[in-house]
């Protein structure tokens, strides 16, 4: 390592710092107001500037001397470290550090701990401030102990940069070529870090890098052998998507007896002490792990808030591998046929470029796979005084390496599955990668369409079936690479739930009809961590053809019958008097040749059944009017009930109630903009209360689902007037909910309504075949609003929900696929349709023109006005509404009006 190519250079910062203070700003004004200045020399001594701008470098020594008014003048610094674009632990932001140990001249021992943030600020051009801005702390040490002494700012003057450049000096290296090759190269990384940071948003691409170890194969214990599987990795900012984050990964799984495993866990913007050098074959860490105790998986979330994961238990773990990586051809993917030429071109020519340029690649994936060989290994797990020390089998234990880089197109996401399977009965190595589109938000048509059509081509041409036997590697065929067994059971999941654009799993699984282990890694659009909230919920989500096993499944995942009883219990109520109402949507049908708008009458019956079926006796379907009876007759709650075919009687037998939310109400004194107004009584005193939604879309809120529907039991009959125009139809449902809590959710997706205008009408209904339910609506909007699509925070509803009651962690069940060929409402027909509904009698009167009813339903609008507009817009009417007198459905007028009202086709 001495005699590799190194980099020395000076640098000088000066600057003001406070004793007793720990803001560092405050220390900085106050300590020039009493010139308590701090200045250091340094030397920053770059060994191996390779080693160096690896992911888990970064580190270099600093020596020299500082001075400090209050501490001493030229005093010497020991044990320093310098280190260059390191994300930090907690925040994950790239961080340039100063820690240096000094002893001052009233002799005792003090501790500089400095760093730069190298994070580009939205809005601001700050590249100077943030490169030339050192944020300084110095520490009394007594006994090991760091005790705050003071803080304060030093800066680097851009006066001295000639100077820091000029002292620069290549070290090991006296070829006047090569001396300049290092100094370009490092100028080199520097620039593309820079780059990534400041000037991120400016490009179309970005660039990434990881080095990834796994292992397969039999560990030493107290005379015992054990299966083990072991995965640990760096990823550099920007891995996978270019969200402009890290993170740094280790997982261990021992298989015990009885077929039972311990699961050891780790993820962090940065592990502290953990080292990763495929190249050297090293690996070391000591420090923290969490050990599963319940079930297989663990997230970034979890692991940051671990006080409040009960099934995380944390111990610590020391382990060390020394191991020999055979590299293989470089492969590159997605693109392929550019990176085509890579194979005429020699290994040591490519080396050579990467010296020069670190960040030199093609588009695409460029993974470069390691078969890995065990010299030595040791693994000890302590908690408090117990310890376990186990054995690597080296002739046992086979393993696999990557150092591989993404430079790619930020659009389209690019989403990739990843198998490392791994026999070492066998010496073999198998990677199978296959890959498509991640259509994260599905909010527009012509993208999403876009999006769908390239994933199918980007599916095509980029896949990788690499099989490692022996010494030697082959390329298998498509056909081969397709039958490779699908997972069976997941053993141990960490899911890293940090990203904006979506959930990067990794995860050891069996694989299907296979004695065989394997990491995986997905990506999960479905984010199910928490926010502002430490409890959990649970979600199904069931597809099946037959909708009423579907409910049932449901009811039977979620536990609703327990949930029931535990609240019945805490009432110290019968059954028979323990008042139960479900809430379904049904007050916004207009046609039953259209069933896409309310709730599916024929599942509210059977879940009454099933409650009846319990012991329960006191249970009501209850609705409030909609804005449709100001202009229609036969609209109360009552008779639309019983026109859809909710009378009470179910299989003979009278066992539900009918309930208008509009009628029998009193007064009562809610806040903010809801204050003093009324609720219906048997609202307010029910004892369980059901959300039973219509799964559709929104034409301004992008989807309504269980809390929306909670909306429509607000008591008043033209509630686009009231709360509306009037009041505010956000905050006035979640203020309802706050008062009178809702138990469970379902939501009815068996039919349901997309597109621009699904909460009106679908005249060529998704046939989606699912249902989802939980204790917690927010949990079940955010699970339905992402299968749809969407950023379930897209909507106005749950961001006033997750901050009135939090989002719990999701527990998710069933189905987790997103809806095919699902159409959202775009943002354009959100904010004119939201617009539209601020002025009441501009809007009232659209709606009273435009609303469609079947025969049952008379228009009773009196104004010769409206009835004369209404005749002149039935042509247009038509393309929202189903042709209820004719009985036509035209699912291209439906298409004909998305495109007339968007512009797009």
């Amino acid at each position: 390592m001495s005699q590799m190519p190194g980099l020395r250079f000076k640098e000088i910062m000066s600057g003001y710092f406070a004793e007793g203070l720990d803001n560092f700003e405050e220390g900085y004004e106050k300590g020039k107001e009493c010139n308590n200045r701090i200045q250091f020399w340094v030397t920053i001594d770059i060994e191996n500037l390779e080693d160096f701008i690896k992911i888990s470098g970064r580190t270099a020594k600093l020596t020299g001397r500082v001075s400090c008014s209050t501490l001493g003048k030229n005093l010497e610094i020991r044990n320093g470290e310098f280190n260059l674009f390191q994300p930090a632990q907690v925040t994950g932001e790239r961080r340039m550090t100063y820690k240096f140990y000094f002893t001052g001249r009233d002799n005792k021992e003090y501790y500089l701990d400095g760093h730069k943030v190298i994070y580009h600020d939205k809005g601001k051009i700050d590249l100077l401030e943030d490169m030339t801005t050192l944020f300084t702390r110095i520490y009394l040490v007594t006994d090991s102990k760091f005790n705050l002494f003071g803080s304060g700012i030093l800066e680097y003057h851009l006066t001295d940069l000639p100077s820091m450049i000029a002292s620069m000096e290549v070290t090991n290296c006296k070829n006047l070529i090569d001396q300049t090759r290092v100094k370009f190269q490092f100028f080199s990384f520097v620039y593309g870090e820079v780059r990534d940071t400041y000037l991120h948003d400016l490009s179309p691409f970005y660039y990434t890098a990881y080095e990834n170890l796994v292992l397969s194969g039999r560990l030493s214990h107290e005379g015992r052998s054990k299966d083990f599987f072991f995965f640990s990795g760096i990823h550099d900012k920007d891995f996978p998507w270019g969200d402009k984050t890290t993170f740094w990964d280790f997982a261990l799984l021992i298989k015990e007896r009885d077929q039972e495993f311990r699961r050891f866990v780790l993820t962090r913007h940065r592990i502290e002490n953990l080292v990763l050098d495929v190249e050297k074959g090293i690996y070391s860490y000591e420090g923290e792990i969490f050990e599963i105790s319940e079930g297989c998986c663990a997230s970034f979330s979890q692991m940051r808030e671990s006080a409040l994961s009960k099934h995380l238990k944390k111990l610590k773990i020391k382990i060390n591998l020394k191991f020999n990586a055979n590299p293989f051809p470089t492969q590159n993917m997605p693109f392929t046929l550019i990176s085509n030429y890579k194979r005429h071109i020699s290994r040591k020519f490519m080396e050579d470029i990467h010296k020069w340029l670190p960040h030199f690649d093609t588009l695409g994936l460029n993974l470069t796979p390691h078969k890995v060989t065990i010299e030595e290994g040791k693994i000890t797990l302590k908690k408090g005084r117990e310890k376990s020390t186990f054995k690597v089998v080296k002739d046992k234990t086979l393993g696999e390496a990557e150092i591989s880089t993404f430079k790619n197109i930020k659009w389209p996401t690019l989403y990739y599955n990843y198998f490392c399977a791994i026999e070492p009965a066998l010496d073999t190595l198998t990677l199978h990668v296959r890959t498509d589109v991640l259509k994260e938000d599905r909010r527009n048509l012509v993208v999403d369409t876009i999006e769908e059509q390239l994933g199918k081509v980007i599916d095509h041409v980029a896949w990788l079936d690499l099989e490692i036997k022996e010494s030697s590697f082959r390329l298998l065929s498509r056909q081969e690479g397709d039958r490779f067994p699908l997972p069976e059971r997941t053993l141990l999941e960490i899911n890293n739930d940090h990203y904006p654009t979506a959930v990067f799993q990794r995860r050891i699984v069996e694989l299907e009809g296979e004695d065989l282990l394997a990491l995986e890694e997905n990506m999960d659009v479905l984010n199910l961590a928490s926010i502002d909230c430490d409890r959990k919920a649970v979600v199904a989500a069931v597809k099946n053809p037959d909708k009423f096993e579907a409910l049932d499944q449901v009811i039977e995942m979620t536990g609703f019958f327990d949930k029931l009883e535990d609240i019945r219990e805490e009432r110290g109520k019968s059954k028979e008097s323990f008042f139960i109402i479900i809430k379904p949507n049904f007050m916004f049908m207009y046609s039953l040749k259209d069933r896409t708008t309310f709730t599916d009458p024929e599942l509210v019956e059977h879940l009454a059944t099933r409650i009846w079926e319990k012991g329960y006796r006191n249970i009501a379907v209850a609705e409030a009017r909609s804005t449709y009876g100001t202009f229609f007759t036969n609209r109360e709650v009552s008779t639309v009930a019983n026109y859809i075919g909710l009378d009470g009687v179910c299989r003979g037998e009278e066992k539900y109630k009918i309930i208008d939310l509009s009628l029998d109400t009193e007064e009562y004194e809610f806040e903010g903009s809801l204050g003093k107004h009324c609720v219906n009584k048997d609202w307010r005193s029910a004892d369980f209360r059901i959300s039973f939604a219509k799964n559709k879309t929104h034409s301004y809120d992008y989807y309504t689902l269980t809390i929306k529907n909670i909306y429509g039991a607000l008591p008043k009959e033209n509630k686009f007037k009231e709360y509306h125009c009037e009041r505010d139809i956000f905050s006035t449902t979640i203020e309802f909910l706050k008062h009178f809590p809702v138990h469970f959710g379902f939501v009815d997706a068996h039919v349901s309504a997309d597109g621009p205008f699904g909460i009106f009408a679908d005249k060529d209904p998704n046939y989606t075949e699912t249902i989802i339910g939980g204790e917690d609506l927010v949990t079940v909007d955010w699970i339905g609003a992402a299968k749809m699509g969407v950023d379930p925070m897209v909507s106005e509803y749950m961001q006033q929900a997750v901050k009135a009651f939090g989002k719990p962690e999701i527990h998710m069940l069933g189905d987790r696929t997103l809806y095919s060929s699902w159409v959202n409402v775009p943002d354009i027909v959100s904010e004119l349709a939201f617009g539209l509904d601020r002025e009441y009698y501009f809007g009232n009167f659209l709606y009273s023109i435009f609303a469609t009813m079947d025969p049952h339903f008379e228009y009773k609008e009196k104004s010769t006005m409206r009835r004369v507009a209404r005749v002149f817009i039935d042509p247009m009417r038509s393309l929202f509404f189903e042709r209820v007198r004719q009985g036509v459905v035209d699912s291209e007028l439906s298409r004909k009006l998305y495109e007339l009202y968007t512009g797009i086709s």
